[in-house]
Order: structure tokens, then C-alpha cells, then sequence
């Protein structure tokens, strides 16, 4: 029995595969050996070993980065194809229309987009790309309002829930290359759209990974916004910070976004309190202001919005940042202390209403 039961460990472990054999030292030389032998057996003329050797390391490099392309553009058709037959399949569960009502789903209902109209090679823009998605959920968000809800539709919950990851990915790398090959109209279009997505509670079990998604998308974009050198692209800068801002109308997002603002803020009045004025980056000085009119916007959005509240305690948390920002710097930056004390004001303005 005891045998049995030893040969039944040994076997459930060489089937995990969890436990490898110790590498052999010998082995391992051995193996170096043959390959050095090999590579220099083979090298071409008027080559050197070590030359053939970083030549070999090169093109393996490359092929490892082709790989992952053509592996990420899979995943990409992949997902289109999972879009489309989602959408046929919700489409063919719609309510038939009542007489007299024909031209209504038309315009109710829009329709999944076929394949021909994105291109199949590899050269498909990042903005066809964010557009299919955004369509996918616009398409799904109002077919959901008349029929069923998301709820029990595991197929329809993954594949919202990886067209709003890959729509954040494309806008996070957008952002990071400092490439406008995401129109701004497309870019609001998809956060508005995910923002709604992200009210139903059918997506509560996948909202950790978006919301930490999304959470990555702003950080990058306030990063961009702070190390923008140039200084006269005023509309560009406050179109990245709207972004922010749409993104905040999402009850999940809301605190965590006014939280990172204000961390922001906190970190450069640190720097405002340890730095030499000569020293002071100027480019930095002006762009922080961009950060406060994010935080004010977002709040005022709070005050003229019925649904959505800050409770007190976060208030109170925002209001000790903002106040404990100030020390020894009120008179040296009047400017910085001036804007601090009106988001102080308006943060009290909600408090009264309230």
C-alpha cells in the first residue's frame, strides 16, 4: 500500500511538473562546447566567431520580436471575429418590430460591422482598432437596454471586458509615443463609452482589471501632461486632462482618480519646499496648473451632478492634503496657494450642500 501510494505521489508530480531534475553542471559545459564548436564549424568567411555568435544573437532577437507581432495581431483578429459574432447573435434576439415601426431598429439597433471593412494585413490602424471597439460596445450597451441583460453570458462578459482592456492598452501606448494616431473625437467617444460600460453590474466580477487599467491609462496621461516642454499647446493639454475627467464620471473610478490628482499636486508642493527658486523647472511649474483644473473640474461635475456624492470622509482626507500642501510655501508661490485654497473652497461648497 505504501508503495502504491508513493508511486501515485511520484506520478501526480511528474504531471504537475512542478519538481525538475537538478541541472547537471557537466551537462551544461558540455552543451556550451558543442554549440561554440558548432557556431565556429559553421560561421562564414572573413567572419570572426564572436562576430557569427552576436550576428546569431541578432536575428534570433528579431525573430522573437516578429513572433510577438504576429501573435498580438491573432489576438487582435481574434477578438474582432468574437465581436461580430456577438453582435449577429444579439441582433437575431431582438425584439421584432410592431407594425408601422419598421424604420425604427435602424436606428436603434446598429449593425455589427463586417469583416471587409477593416483591412487584414498587419498595417490596421490603432484608431480602425479603438473605433471597432467602440462600436462592439456601443452595439452591445443598447441592445442590452431592450433584451436580457449581461448577466449569464460569460462569452459577451470576456469579450467587453478585453475590448475595453485593449481599447486602454492602444490609448495608453497612443499616449506614451506622443503619436496622434488616435483622434480626440475617437479617444472621448471610447471613454465615454466604457464609463457606461463600466455602470453595469453584470462587469463587477472583471471590474478590479479594468479599473487598474484604466487607472494606468491616467497616470500616463497626467505623466504626458506634466512633461509637456511645449507650452503654447494649451487646447492639446486640456483635451488629455477632459479625458481624465469623463473617466472620473464612473462611480468606481471617481475617488481613486481624485486621489492620484491630488497626490500629484502634494508631490510637487514637496519639491515647491526643497528646491531653490533658480532651480525650479518651469515647464513643470506651469503644467501642474493642469492638474488643478482637472481636480476643479471633477468636482464641479460633482456639485451639478444629482447621482453621484463625495462622502465626508473623503472630503475631509482631500481637504488635509490640500491644506497640508501649503506649509512654508503660501507667501514664496501666492499663485500655487491661491489655487489650492479655491479647490478648498469648492471642496467645502459640496460639503454644505450635502
Amino acid at each position: 500500500m505504501d508503495q502504491q501510494r508513493s508511486g501515485d505521489k511520484q506520478r501526480e508530480t511528474a504531471d504537475e511538473g512542478t519538481v525538475l531534475p537538478p541541472c547537471n553542471p557537466d551537462y551544461v559545459r558540455m552543451v556550451k562546447l558543442a554549440a561554440a564548436v558548432a557556431i565556429l564549424r559553421t560561421k562564414p568567411p572573413g567572419m570572426t566567431g564572436q562576430q557569427y555568435t552576436q550576428y546569431l544573437q541578432h536575428k534570433y532577437q528579431a525573430n522573437q520580436g516578429d513572433w510577438k507581432k504576429r501573435a498580438k495581431l491573432l489576438q487582435s483578429h481574434l477578438l474582432q471575429t468574437r465581436q461580430e459574432l456577438l453582435q449577429a447573435k444579439l441582433l437575431q434576439q431582438q425584439p421584432q418590430p410592431a407594425e408601422g415601426d419598421e424604420d425604427k431598429p435602424e436606428q436603434v439597433f446598429p449593425t455589427p460591422p463586417s469583416s471587409s471593412e477593416q483591412p487584414s494585413s498587419p498595417q490596421v490602424s490603432r484608431e480602425d482598432v479603438v473605433q471597432r471597439h467602440s462600436r462592439f460596445l456601443s452595439c452591445v450597451l443598447r441592445l442590452q437596454t431592450v433584451r436580457n441583460s449581461l448577466a449569464g453570458r460569460v462569452n459577451l462578459e470576456e469579450t467587453v471586458k478585453d475590448s475595453i482592456l485593449d481599447s486602454l492598452h492602444l490609448l495608453k501606448v497612443s499616449v506614451e509615443e506622443k503619436v496622434p494616431d488616435v483622434s480626440m473625437a475617437t479617444k472621448k467617444h471610447v471613454v465615454k463609452t466604457i464609463v457606461e460600460v463600466l455602470g453595469r453590474e453584470e462587469l463587477k466580477e472583471f471590474s478590479e482589471e479594468i479599473v487598474r487599467s484604466v487607472m494606468d491609462l491616467v497616470q500616463t496621461i497626467l505623466t504626458g501632461v506634466l512633461r509637456c516642454e511645449d507650452l503654447n499647446r494649451h487646447q492639446h493639454q486640456e483635451n488629455q486632462c477632459r479625458l481624465i475627467v469623463d473617466l472620473s464620471e464612473a462611480e468606481a473610478l471617481q475617488k481613486l482618480i481624485l486621489e492620484t490628482l491630488l497626490q500629484n499636486i502634494k508631490d510637487f508642493s514637496d519639491t515647491l519646499r526643497t528646491v531653490k527658486t533658480s532651480s525650479l523647472d518651469p515647464v513643470l511649474y506651469e503644467n501642474v496648473y493642469y492638474m488643478f483644473w482637472t481636480f476643479e473640474q471633477i468636482l464641479y461635475n460633482l456639485n451639478d451632478c444629482r447621482k453621484q456624492s463625495i462622502d465626508e470622509t473623503l472630503a475631509n482626507e482631500l481637504n488635509n492634503t490640500l491644506e497640508s500642501s501649503l506649509l512654508f510655501i503660501s507667501e514664496k508661490y501666492p499663485l500655487f496657494a491661491h489655487y489650492v485654497w479655491k479647490l478648498g473652497g469648492v471642496l467645502n461648497s459640496i460639503q454644505t450642500l450635502r
